[in-house]
Formats: structure tokens, sequence, C-alpha cells
């Protein structure tokens, strides 16, 4: 007779047959390039060879920004098997450590930060065969076991409460679904779905402002479709999203600021990526990307509740983006560069600026990408007040970056006066080549500035007599960080005055 964990055994690997159907094709055409407006990092190595018969599935990224804007990332070694958690130190250089302990494997790492922006990471222990989170505290790293049953913590899904307890939804065991929250001195489990010979093939989870769990997840057996699992006080109701479609993995479950559910996942039939949202009555669907074959993503909300979604393009092996915007999906083409955009993981920050950390499958780096972010600049122009008829030779800028910024990597090929004027970039001059001529701290207030003039008889021609004549600077950073800032100034023409005068 088989025993209970040969029967379980057996139904897991049934499960993940079901789950990790993903069609494989070649290139056929022109690969196109990444999108100007993106800027790309390598982050850390992550091994030169995929497990056997691993499929990626269990090797995903996890990313998070924090209160400043600055991005974190959990992701697994994927030849070692080890969980590793990766940030920016001060400087803007990546740091990654360690984040199992000696000899332990994980995959399925989900990251959250908590309210001091310190990274909580939570992943299926492939040594203990359960399901670990870690806590970084100041002294190191501190774990904890939330469910030790056999082939518990696949399929996880991580979120933070207000009080930064920590909640989770994932799979224990085929055709168990379990959600388990920290109480605050112990984890409190219930079993949301359970069926004996059942399949699950994702779940994802969000809390609405009471922190009821809400549960989206992927049915294979003994029923095909994507289902919500809402919780009640001391049951589930379950509600249908999808019951009729064969759907593939969940990219994110979000609730919107009225509470109603929003994800996006992949439709195994029409190989794309779907989008669904609840009005309040009825579930809408949309697909986002009706070109491109995609299975796997990760999907947001901006502060507008507007939809983002990266997702992995199956015909060229590449990361794309797509944003919703006045009711049209906008698609970019993200990275190109060899086999990118595996295991794809989307965060937007406080401006609503995209990130996305991702696998580089060709120089088996785990990857960066995210939207060129402006910058406000402070300018101030030299003189205060400008004289249309004045023989003077130049106009002097002084460009101010906000902390965190060096004006010495400002391209000055970039710079323009009202979106028209560049500098005086001869470098006969000798403000043009030194360094200790351009960058200055004009305003005494021990903040250096970068020095450009302007040719004064060219920005006359573009200058209107008035006691408040506003002129803007635009520019880049070397490394494409957009900036924009403007100054006032007093603009006279006395022949002008004095005919007027006159008449």
């Amino acid at each position: 007779m088989i025993s209970v964990v040969e029967m379980q055994s057996v139904m897991a690997s049934l499960c993940l047959a079901f789950a990790v159907i993903q069609p494989m094709v070649s290139v056929e055409h022109e690969i196109p390039l990444a999108a100007d407006d993106w800027v790309l990092e390598e982050v850390a190595p992550i091994g030169t060879q995929l497990p056997a018969g691993s499929t990626g599935r269990a090797n995903r990224t996890s990313i998070a920004i924090d209160s400043n804007d600055e991005p974190h990332i959990a992701f697994q070694n994927v030849e070692t098997g080890e969980i590793r958690y990766a940030h920016k130190d001060p400087s803007g250089k990546w740091q990654n450590e360690t984040v199992t302990g000696p000899n332990i494997k994980g995959s399925f790492v989900d990251l959250e930060l908590d309210s001091k922006d310190q990274p909580v990471v939570c992943y299926a222990n492939l040594s203990s065969h359960g399901l670990s989170c870690a806590f970084r505290e100041k002294s190191g790293w501190r774990y904890e076991t939330v469910d030790d049953t056999p082939y518990s913590g696949t399929r996880l899904s991580l979120v933070l409460d207000e009080f930064d307890r920590p909640h989770l939804a994932y799979v224990a065991g085929p055709g168990h679904v379990r959600y388990s929250w920290w109480i605050g001195h112990e984890w409190n489990t219930t079993e949301v779905r359970n069926f004996a010979l059942g399949c699950v093939g994702s779940t994802s989870l969000n809390l609405d402002y009471e922190n009821n769990a809400h549960i989206a997840l992927v049915s294979f057996l003994p029923e095909h479709g994507l289902w919500l699992y809402v919780q009640n006080v001391s049951k589930w109701d379950v509600k249908a999203i999808d019951p009729t479609n064969r759907p593939g993995e969940i990219f994110s479950l979000v609730l919107d600021s009225h509470n109603l559910p929003h994800l996006v996942y992949g439709d195994t039939w029409r190989q794309v990526p779907r989008y669904a949202y609840n009005d309040g009555v009825l579930w809408n669907f949309r697909t986002v990307d009706a070109e491109n074959r995609s299975l796997v993503g990760s999907f947001k909300l901006d502060s507008h509740q507007s939809p983002h979604v990266a997702y992995l393009g199956y015909d060229s092996w590449d990361l794309r983006y797509a944003y919703l915007d006045n009711g049209i999906w906008k698609k970019e083409i993200v990275d190109s560069e060899g086999l990118v955009g595996f295991r794809p993981s989307l965060a937007i920050d406080s401006k609503d600026i995209p990130s996305i950390s991702y696998l580089d499958l060709t120089d088996w780096v785990l990857m960066y990408a995210t939207k060129k972010k402006g910058i406000q600049a402070e300018i101030d122009i030299d003189p205060d007040t400008l004289n249309l008829n004045g023989r003077g030779k130049w106009i002097t800028c002084y460009i101010e970056l906000p902390a965190g910024y060096d004006p010495r990597d400002i391209d000055p090929n970039t710079i323009l006066l009202n979106d028209f004027l560049k500098p005086e970039l001869n470098p006969k001059y000798g403000f043009v080549v030194s360094e200790s001529s351009y960058i200055v701290d004009h305003d005494e207030d021990g903040l250096p500035e970068r020095m450009v003039k302007f040719d004064r008889s060219e920005v006359q021609k573009l200058l209107s007599p008035g006691d408040s004549v506003s002129i803007t600077i635009v520019g880049q950073l070397l490394d494409g960080t957009d900036f924009e800032g403007s100054d006032e100034i007093r603009v006279i023409d006395p022949h002008q005055a004095s005919t007027s005068a006159r008449q």
C-alpha cells in the first residue's frame, strides 16, 4: 500500500507538471532594443547552472522599495540554492549577503520591508522541507519556522501589516493552501483549501483595511480555474474569478483604495497576460499584451490606481513592461540583450516610477531596471538683472543638485537654456575644461554647483523685458537621469523704456 508521504510526493510531481507548462519557441524575427528611458544595472551573480529539471519557477526574484525610494531585492543563487539579499549602500553601490544559514537552501523567496526599512525574507526551506522567514536585525538575521509540515512553503506570498507582522499564503503539500500570520508571540495557521488529491499552481495574498486576508489561487485539480478566498471571521468566502479557463501563474493580487481586488495572471489558452479587476459588481477582463506570449510576470497598482505589469516575453526571451494609460495599454521592451527577463518582480516607488528585478540567464546575473528619474535642480542665473542693450559676453548659470547627486556627474552636452540654447563648450576656455573653475560653491551653502556660461547675445535674443522673467535649464547626468530647474530674473530694455516715456 502506498504511504501518505509517497502519495504526496506523487501529487507534488503531478502538480508541478501542470504548473510549469511554458512554451519554448525559436526566434524568427528581429529582437527590438531596450527602451531608451530605462536604466539597467547588474546587481549580483546568481551561479552558472540551473538545477537539473528546474523550470526557474522556484528561482524567482522579489523587489521592494524603501522610504527613500531605494531598491531591495531577495533572490536565489540558482546553483547553490542559497537565498540572498541585495540593496544599495549610501554611495549607490550594490551590496549583497546570504540570508539563509550555513548549508541551508531555499526557493520561492518573497521579500517585504518593515516600517524601519528592514527586510523580512520568507522562503520554502529545502533543507527542513518547511516554511521559514528571516528578519534582519542589528545583530544579523533572526530565523523563524512558520510551518514545519513537509512540502510547506511553495508558491508562497508574503505581506506585512501596519504592525510589521508577517502574513503568508502558501501551498502545504498537494491540494493544501494555508494562511499563517504572526500574532506577536507565535504563528497562527489556518487551512484555506484542503483537497487531498488536488493541485494548486499559484497563490497571491493581500490584506484589506481590517487586515482580512484575500488570497487568489490557481487550481488544476479537482477543479480548474482562478479563485478568490476572502477571510470572513472564522470562515473563508470563496468567489470564482475565472472558473472556466485554465489560468497559469498569478502575477500578483492587489487591493485598490476601495478594497476591490485587481490581479494579472497568465492565460494559458491565449498564451497572454490577462488583467482582471472587480468593479464592485462584476469581474472585468482585459488582455495586457495580445501580440506577445507570456505567462510569467509581476503586477502593481500606482498611486492613481492604474495597473503596471512586468513580464517575460516568450517569443524573444526579453523583459517587457506595460501600463494602462487612458484606457490604452502602453508597452515597452525593457531589456532584450540575450536570455533575459526571467522571474521578474515589479515595484512602484512614491513617485510612481517602476523598478524591476529579474534574471539574466546569458550572463547569469541578477538585474535591476528602473525608469530614468527626473530630479529638480536649483538654478541661479547671474546677473539677476539683464540689460538687453548690455555688451557683456556671458550669462552665467549655477546648477545645484539635490542631496545624493554630484554636479560633476552632469553631462554638459545635454544642458539647454529654455529648451534651445546650449552652453559654451569650446575647450579653449578654462572654465570649460578646468574642474576647479566649473565646480564651485557660488552661494556658499557648502554644496558644490556646476557652473556653465551662455553667450549673452544669444540669450538676449530669447528674452523679452519683464520684472519676473523665467529661465529654465534642463539636462542629464551621465547615467541618463534628467534634471530641470528654473530661475527668475529682471530683464530691462532702456531704449524701449525711454521711447515709451517720450510717447
